[in-house]
C-alpha cells in the first residue's frame, strides 16, 4: 500500500509536512528543489475560483455591503488556506509527476 503525501494529521506547527517519497514505489515526492513553486500559484488560482464568484454573488445577488463580503472571504480564506494549499500541492505534483499503471514492484 502507498504511503499518503502528507503527514497526517495536520500539525499547525508544520503544515505542509510530507513523505520523502512513496511507499509503494519509491517515487521522491519532490523531485527536484523549488518544486513546489509553482503550487502557489495553482493555490492562488484555486482561491480565486473559490472566493471571487461567493464574494460577487453575495455583493450583486443578495445586497450584502463590500465590506461585509470581503470580511466574510478574508475568514473562509483563512479557514481553508491549509486545505487549499495542500491540494494545490498534490495537484501539482499530479500534473506533472506521471502515474505509470504499468508499475510492477521488484522485491
Amino acid at each position: 500500500m502507498s504511503s499518503p503525501l502528507f503527514i497526517e494529521p495536520l500539525d499547525l506547527k508544520n503544515p505542509l509536512n510530507m513523505h520523502s517519497q512513496c511507499g509503494h514505489c519509491k517515487q521522491s515526492f519532490e523531485p527536484e528543489p523549488g518544486f513546489y513553486y509553482g503550487a502557489m500559484f495553482v493555490s492562488y488560482t484555486l482561491s480565486i475560483l473559490l472566493l471571487l464568484p461567493l464574494s460577487l454573488a453575495l455583493v450583486f445577488m443578495f445586497d450584502w455591503t463590500v465590506n461585509g463580503a470581503m470580511a466574510l472571504v478574508i475568514f473562509l480564506g483563512a479557514l481553508f488556506f491549509l486545505r487549499i494549499l495542500r491540494f494545490s500541492r498534490a495537484l501539482w505534483i499530479n500534473l506533472l509527476v506521471k502515474y505509470d499503471s504499468n508499475y510492477k514492484k521488484s522485491s
